[in-house]
């Protein structure tokens, strides 16, 4: 999916204008959520970021499997965790088991 040109140009478009708060009024982060909502907003916020930098690119393999050690290794920090792997055991559930 990443080596397709409009995809990755449509990914690239949308981290350009989240990061420089251009107003498309569809430009979101690209995060991952360790929590059964899409995202997680909050001081609490069980999130791992992919870049804050305007021509940060998903479609980089090198880019993306940064991102996703970093995300594996928050994962990891969370399921060690004694109270929050309850949250992130709970979340699973909810995604696996949707009402």
């Amino acid at each position: 999916m990443y080596n397709d040109p409009s995809f990755a140009l449509l990914m690239r478009a949308n981290q350009f204008a989240w990061a420089l708060h251009i107003p498309t009024g569809s430009a979101l982060e690209i995060q991952l959520a360790f929590a059964n909502k899409c995202t997680a907003m909050g001081a609490n916020a069980k999130n791992e970021r992919f870049s804050n930098e305007p021509l940060a690119n998903l479609a980089d393999p090198d880019q993306r499997m940064a991102f996703v050690m970093r995300a594996a290794q928050r994962f990891d920090q969370l399921l060690r965790h004694p109270l929050q792997k309850y949250d992130v055991e709970n979340s699973l559930y909810l995604i696996a088991h949707p009402r």
